[in-house]
């Protein structure tokens, strides 16, 4: 076995990743011209593992008027990039208290009876602040399901002394154009608007704003296909991983390779050692599917081999052409290599990639 060894300049021994602010711009925009309706940006999660802040200075630049996030504390580091904004709260109230959202102008999605109730009630104390009710229309995660609704409807004293500003819907299979649940919670949404007092309405996730103007009503709420997650050919990557081959290795027939050793050679191979493992984000299921996923080599695609450390992974070079050299960079995805194809081969999705990128990358705004 035969080794090669380089050093590198502070930095390039780790994944770089790029962010294309002007590509996440782009993406905005033509989702803006599919739709009637308002578009709005999903932020939470650090936007999705790319940085809040930059991408919502982008977003704002892009004409951006209404974002959305998880958690309280998400909402409150938004205000103060985006003083302006409308920003929705897609948790609620849960264990905070009204006073927390009025204080920094939040507006809280509402999902339970109780929760509308203890808002109703800081408002009547207070002032008429704006408040978002949430639905459960079939996706069993957060909102008011059938039997609140029904309750709801001979409770409309609930709705007095605040404004409710948008009605919330979440699809659960909007991935899938054919899926028959996207038509069944259409409908479920509609009924649900027939017996609560008029408001402007979401029900469309970036899935389905590609459903078509159905789906769109009021304000389409659009995460993962601003940040390129889908392969769509009107859609530009903006998230761009590459890490440099730190080490060529000529591994003999038979040899093994990584923990546990369950990745035998079997044939005399090059592999490269690349700088990037689970430490940055890089999921292990990549590498032990029985068809493993694959890391582009200029305008190779290079199969990993034996598992993902926490630092490093292995690549297969044999087929390479040219054979690269220690120290070139490779792409885990990107211009090449798509996220949506890379999470699709390791049984995940774009959104998992994304928000698991951790801090160790060398990140570089465009």
């Amino acid at each position: 076995m035969t080794a090669s060894d380089t050093q590198f300049s502070d930095g390039q021994d780790c994944g770089q990743l790029q962010i294309d602010l002007h590509a996440l711009a782009d993406n905005y925009h033509h989702i803006s011209t599919q739709t009637k309706a308002e578009t709005a940006a999903v932020v939470k999660a650090d936007a999705y593992g790319l940085g809040m802040q930059q991408v919502v200075a982008a977003l704002l630049a892009a004409k951006c008027q209404t974002f959305f996030v998880a958690q309280l504390s998400e909402g409150v580091a938004l205000r103060a990039l985006a003083p302006n904004a409308v920003i929705y709260v897609l948790n609620g109230l849960a264990t905070h208290t009204p006073q927390q959202f009025c204080t920094h102008r939040l507006v809280p999605c509402l999902n339970t009876l109780e929760q509308m109730a203890r808002w109703q009630a800081h408002c009547q104390a207070t002032k008429n602040n704006p408040a978002a009710l949430m639905l459960d229309i079939g996706f069993n995660r957060l909102g008011l399901g059938e039997p609140a609704l029904a309750e709801l409807a001979t409770q409309k004293d609930l709705f007095a002394g605040w404004q409710l500003q948008l009605i919330i819907g979440h699809l659960a299979c909007a991935d899938d154009a054919k899926h028959p649940m996207n038509r069944a919670q259409l409908e479920a949404f509609r009924n649900a608007l027939a017996i609560l007092p008029p408001a402007p309405a979401s029900l469309a996730n970036s899935g389905g704003v590609l459903l078509g103007q159905d789906y769109h009503f009021d304000m389409v709420r659009v995460g993962i296909a601003l940040y390129g997650g889908i392969d769509h050919k009107n859609l530009k990557p903006v998230a761009h991983l590459r890490a440099p081959i730190l080490q060529i290795r000529t591994l003999a027939q038979g040899e093994t390779i990584g923990y546990a050793a369950d990745f035998t050679a079997a044939h005399d191979m090059t592999i490269g050692i690349i700088g990037l493992g689970y430490g940055d984000g890089v999921l292990r299921q990549l590498a032990m599917r029985p068809i493993p996923s694959h890391i582009w080599v200029g305008a190779s695609p290079a199969p990993l081999v034996g598992r993902i450390s926490m630092d490093t992974l292995a690549i297969d070079l044999t087929n390479c052409t040219p054979t690269p050299s220690t120290g070139d960079m490779v792409e885990l995805f990107g211009a090449h290599n798509h996220i949506a194809t890379l999470a699709q081969s390791g049984n995940t999705n774009a959104y998992e990639l994304l928000t698991r990128l951790g801090s160790r990358h060398k990140r570089r705004y465009v």
